[in-house]
């Protein structure tokens, strides 16, 4: 395990966090919710048109006891539910939708369309290595007015593992809820299958006024909630490390209490997606070192309260397929990992800092969390494993290649890449020298044009249609142009 803080250091964080909400508070522009933490117990100080929360120490306590230690997410293939619990082995998925895509014939950088996302959502559904899917891109070709319904009916129909809604605006969303309870019922047997997330912080302190009544109106809805904060170091939190754990760790706690306070029990996300900072030109960073340090301390305190977590490792501010990329994504993913992340935002093919994406990264991204989940996996000392008799019957100067214990176990044991070249030079000199970029091209077309990923029924479908009639739909979304 890594584990940046010493446990008296976690202890402090919690503290001088504690002191925070309590003496200094949190900034809330939705009357809902200023509302409901007076109703809870917290003191509200009105100065000047700006409300300010704090929360004393029992509230937070009180709502850290209420809130689930896990929850399930479940698809709609058998046996795809996630399960959102400490210390279970970390869930891999995606997350942000940059609106620039790399295009998977051209290689132009462009806007991307309804029919990349469907693309994208099936790439995903077909990579072995993501456990859950969320928006992936935001495309620009249908109306602003539809973007929201349009974008989750697109994700529900085209992949079958659970699933992950995020916002960033008002437009829509009380459809999505709509659509949500109508499919739980309807497809789902009354199970969660999405969660929702939201940026509700305006970092350092503050709760945003439409992505928080969006929170409320989700717990209210039944449906988990994972909410982030997107602190950033010497620019909305101290330029140290200690300090910004302090505030995000502050704004976390803050969105506990007042989604149990709203609803006891509420399934919940502890997130925290920081973001670093170019002193030279206060651009946000996302692949420098600091970060997975961040995430690995954010994961000691979510596990100090016993809830399960968000955190993101596998970032570029790479600009091209290069080596810069290679090394700043795979450099994080395992200390990150290794902290005891329940999901980790790993498989997000970015580029730019997380403003562009593309099909070859996520196929790249996927194989790099295969061969972490592998590491993971540890080595096994059974009997079987051990192979002590095998040894002893082989004996000194033997060969155990055509033995059954080792086809038996070069299926299981080992990990096999499909896109990095294993081969011999002869062997790839051969095959006219694929790079890695083009392997994971043909890897994504190749998913894209035959991976089966069933929609959902007709009469659902047409029941859809029906209720909400200007949806942008497509009744066979794996007829992809």
């Amino acid at each position: 395990m890594f584990a940046p803080l010493r446990n008296e250091e976690v202890e402090k964080i919690h503290r001088m966090s504690l002191h925070v909400l309590d003496h200094t508070g949190i900034e809330v522009k939705s009357e809902k919710a200023l509302a409901i933490l007076k109703q809870g117990g917290a003191r509200i100080v009105s100065e000047k048109n700006r409300n300010r929360v704090h929360i004393p120490s029992p509230m937070v306590e009180e709502a850290l006891r209420a809130v689930p230690k896990a929850y399930v997410i479940y698809g709609r293939k058998q046996g795809s539910e996630t399960r959102f619990e400490r210390g279970n082995p970390p869930l891999f998925g995606p997350s942000g939708a940059p609106f620039i895509i790399y295009d998977l014939d051209t290689g132009v950088r462009r806007e991307a369309r309804l029919r990349d996302f469907v693309s994208f959502v099936k790439l995903l559904d077909g990579l072995p290595n993501v456990d859950s899917v969320t928006t992936p891109c935001t495309f620009t070709d249908i109306p602003k007015e539809v973007m929201e319904i349009s974008t989750f009916f697109h994700l529900v129909n085209t992949t079958q593992k659970p699933l992950s809604m995020d916002f960033s605006g008002e437009s829509g969303f009380k459809e999505v809820i709509s659509l949500v309870e109508l499919l739980r019922e309807t497809v789902f047997e009354g199970k969660p299958f999405v969660s929702f997330g939201f940026c509700p912080v305006i970092s350092p302190l503050r709760l945003d006024k439409v992505p928080t009544d969006q929170l409320l109106e989700t717990v209210r809805a039944g449906i988990p909630v994972a909410p982030i904060t997107m602190a950033q170091p010497g620019v909305s939190a101290p330029a140290t490390l200690a300090g910004t754990l302090i505030v995000m760790n502050a704004e976390i706690l803050a969105l506990t209490v007042l989604a149990q306070v709203t609803r006891p029990g509420a399934p919940f996300l502890y997130g925290t997606i920081p973001g670093m900072t170019n002193f030279m030109t206060g651009q946000m960073l996302t692949a420098s070192p600091e970060l997975p340090l961040l995430n690995a301390a954010a994961t000691q305190l979510a596990d100090y309260y016993g809830l399960p977590n968000w955190a993101t490792a596998g970032r570029t501010d790479s600009k091209l397929f290069d080596i810069q990329a290679g090394y700043e994504y795979s450099f994080a993913i395992p200390w990150v990992a290794l902290s005891g992340a329940t999901y980790i935002s790993a498989i997000g093919g970015f580029l730019e800092s997380v403003c562009a994406l593309s099909f070859e990264k996520f196929v790249i991204d996927d194989e790099v969390v295969g061969m972490t989940k592998r590491v993971l996996k540890g080595i096994d000392t059974d009997d079987e494993d051990c192979a002590v008799d095998l040894i002893s019957s082989i004996g000194p100067g033997g060969n155990f290649l055509a033995e059954d214990h080792t086809i038996n176990h070069m299926r299981k044991d080992f990990f096999s890449p499909t896109v990095a070249e294993i081969s011999g030079w002869d062997d790839w000199n051969q095959k006219e020298r694929p790079t890695a970029l083009e392997r994971a091209r043909r890897k994504a077309k190749e998913i894209i044009a035959s991976h089966p990923a069933p929609p959902l029924p007709d009469d659902v479908i047409r029941q859809t249609r029906d209720v909400f009639p200007d949806m942008v739909i497509e009744l066979d979304p794996m007829q992809i142009e």
